[in-house]
């Protein structure tokens, strides 16, 4: 029955995935918040960050049905929408809701590399938003990684893409540095290029993020290692999506690792790789029980993982 009706995609199946993420942010927002904190601007900054995560769910669709990275259906928006379910804390830091926001804005212009139309403009965007995501997280340049990637499966690695990618990064690098010129505070840019992590991955240990981290991690390495096979069998541009998607996957979690400190919340780099892998597999399922079931799965696990 859920497999049914999240197998299409129309404007309805958003609205009530959406509405099923606002119960799940409201129920994480009152079990981690008293009634009494509550006040204008706290009001203010929560309500702003669903604003944020609209902007967010609109483009994470947008890149999905543009690219066609999935089939025509609901699945990876509402495993996208349920991954926060697995960790709440993800929801609540706007800086780091803004960060995932621009790291889409940079994904949609990677995975739209694919077309021939205005390639070179593309692949400077490519690199002005790996200069912004750049000046917000410095270890999420590591994500540049991607954009080589892609230029190489889609277009052609040249001395003149990597300029034309160099050039990109380094207009808002350099307006920052100007601006730190300025008002004398050169430090703060230099700061960007102390790349230092703590290594302490005592957050994730806790039992609710564990749970979460091995039953999630468990279901991508299944996707993964059952849909890579079926992909090579296919020519054309989903194999070479499939290959981005799996590196983007894993320079995720590289990026997660060398963060120079270690929340819950930064895990948030990787449910939009992880939504796409699982979604794939999910897709690929014959039976509808066993989809159903995976969906359930994706229900319940969240709250048991949270009693316990």
């Amino acid at each position: 029955m859920l497999a049914n009706f999240f197998g299409k995609s129309n404007p309805a199946n958003f609205i009530i995935i959406f509405l099923l993420f606002l119960g799940t942010y409201f129920a994480a927002f009152f079990t981690s918040f008293s009634i009494e904190s509550l006040n204008a601007s706290v009001l203010f900054y929560h309500f702003s960050i669903l604003g944020l995560f609209l902007l967010m769910f609109f483009l994470f669709n947008f890149i999905l049905s543009k690219n066609k990275l999935t089939l025509y259906n609901s699945y990876g928006f509402l495993l996208f929408v349920l991954l926060f379910a697995f960790f709440p804390n993800t929801m609540f830091d706007r800086e780091q809701v803004i960060l995932n926001l621009v790291l889409l804005i940079f994904l949609r212009r990677i995975y739209s590399l694919n077309s021939e139309k205005i390639v070179y403009k593309k692949i400077v965007d490519c690199g002005f938003w790996l200069g912004i995501l750049f000046l917000l997280e410095p270890t999420s340049a590591v994500f540049g990684i991607l954009i080589f990637i892609s230029i190489a499966l889609f277009q052609k690695l040249n001395a003149r893409t990597f300029l034309i990618t160099l050039v990109g990064f380094l207009i808002p690098v350099f307006c920052y540095f100007t601006y730190c010129f300025w008002i004398d505070k050169t430090e703060d840019f230099t700061q960007l290029f102390l790349w230092y992590s703590s290594y302490d991955f005592q957050i994730y240990l806790t039992k609710p993020i564990v749970f979460s981290l091995v039953f999630l991690g468990i279901f991508a390495i299944i996707s993964i290692l059952f849909k890579t096979p079926k992909v090579f069998l296919i020519s054309g541009s989903y194999r070479k999506y499939w290959i981005l998607i799996i590196f983007n996957f894993l320079i995720a979690i590289s990026v997660i690792v060398i963060q120079k400190t270690h929340e819950s919340d930064e895990l948030l780099l990787l449910f939009f790789p992880t939504a796409i892998i699982m979604t794939n597999w999910l897709e690929g399922i014959k039976k509808p029980l066993f989809k159903n079931i995976f969906i359930v799965l994706f229900f319940l696990l969240p709250i048991i993982f949270f009693i316990i």
